[in-house]
């Protein structure tokens, strides 16, 4: 048990408060992630790599990732199948072998491949670092931010190639295109937070010409892969959560790229004008593409994190009220909040959902309120507590009874 990190949301720059004005606690907080930050190194995909975790195009810029639900069947067989046990991870408890394209038998676990970390690293630290130089305007942490993206995506030796051709990777031999799958589009949701953070640093003095005009070519490099790679289509072919956190990607990066794009208002509407009736059921609220799962309440608020980060942005660039004219959002969180909680369920996973809900509706039917009194009061609010939990009241409110205020 432990603060548990928070899922990736849409933070509206323009409800970012003056600090005198912000709460203390949220705001000594964020000090002391960003005074950690500063002391961490900077990330790349390129550390901690080496054969035979390497893509299989050979070069340790590509980013790679392990399908995590994937199994041997005979783990005896270097040539042997993989098959999916659906909420079951393949953890680096066991080593299990594994067989890329003129690769001998070998054996690696699943988690020393440590692309998604570091890039999940890169975020986090990019966050707090933005934050707090929005807040002091103390340059130190805007040049470790720049630092931390001139590592990451720019420079020759560290730099990540814009796509995501071998995330969700599935290991054995039926894989014979030796490539990733649709679904890895999910293990790069961390740049929706980095592009989101970014505009803070434009005030920067180190964030100059070259910066500027290296990160702006990287993203639209990587938006022209998920807009016309067929991996990357397959995630847009989807019919779940794998489809919703495309749609985050594709709207986050063109808000970066033009923050007055057409493009990133016809990718909201479209989402919602047409998706919401797919996955949510009329009716219920139920999110039928997630029930299903083997932890189907961890995906129904996963699915959800994704629709709301999405509902938040097309707040914050003036498009129609989301909540009022999509009632879907709504009845979806209404039966998030009455499902029944299992043993192996943690409530404290739809907190920040419901929260979010519950500040842009009446709640008129008390779902929101209610659900957060009992979550707030489980076995698990301990999850949700934590420095970076906290920091949210930086840009939003929360029930006065919400275990990180106490």
């Amino acid at each position: 048990m432990g603060y548990r990190t928070p899922e990736i949301e849409y933070i509206p720059l323009k409800k970012l408060k003056i600090k005198d004005n912000t709460d203390k606690r949220a705001y000594n907080c964020l000090q002391k992630l960003a005074e950690k930050a500063l002391k961490n190194g900077t990330y790349s995909v390129t550390y901690e790599k080496k054969s035979p975790n390497i893509a299989p195009s050979k070069s340790k810029h590509d980013f790679l990732s392990y399908s995590p639900y994937w199994f041997p069947v005979n783990d005896k067989d270097p040539n042997t199948e993989y098959t999916k046990i659906d909420g079951k991870i393949n953890d680096c408890n066991n080593n299990y072998l594994v067989n890329f394209s003129g690769t001998n038998n070998l054996l690696i676990a699943i988690n020393d491949v440590k692309d998604q970390k570091q890039l999940q690293s890169l975020a986090e630290d990019f966050t707090f670092l933005c934050l707090e130089y929005f807040f002091s305007k103390k340059e130190e942490y805007a040049n470790h931010a720049i630092d931390l993206l001139n590592t990451f995506f720019l420079e020759g030796d560290t730099k990540m190639n814009p796509n995501m051709n071998y995330a969700a990777f599935v290991r054995g031999s039926q894989n014979k295109t030796q490539l990733g799958r649709g679904e890895g589009v999910v293990s790069s949701r961390s740049l929706c937070r980095i592009v989101n953070l970014l505009p803070l640093l434009y005030k920067a003095s180190a964030y100059n010409a070259r910066i500027k005009e290296g990160i702006n070519k990287w993203f639209k490099d990587y938006l022209r892969w998920l807009e016309t790679n067929d991996i990357a289509l397959e995630g847009r072919k989807a019919e779940n959560n794998i489809r919703t956190w495309y749609f985050v990607q594709i709207a986050s990066i063109h808000h970066f790229l033009d923050s007055s794009s057409e493009p990133v208002k016809k990718v909201i509407k479209d989402f919602f004008n047409s998706d919401l009736d797919r996955q949510i059921d009329p009716k219920t609220g139920n999110q039928k593409y997630e029930i299903k799962r083997a932890k189907p309440f961890h995906y129904l608020a996963f699915n959800m994190n994704a629709m709301l980060f999405l509902a938040e942005l097309a707040k914050d660039i003036g498009l129609e009220n989301v909540y009022s004219s999509h009632p879907l959002l709504h009845l979806a969180i209404n039966y998030i909040t009455k499902q029944k909680i299992t043993e192996n369920d943690d409530i404290t996973r739809a907190v920040r959902c419901v929260e979010i809900m519950f500040n842009a509706v009446k709640d008129e039917d008390n779902c929101c309120k209610q659900f957060l009194s009992i979550a707030y009061k489980s076995k698990n609010s301990e999850n949700i507590k934590g420095p970076k939990n906290t920091i949210k009241l930086l840009w939003s409110e929360v029930p006065s009874d919400a275990p990180y205020l106490s």
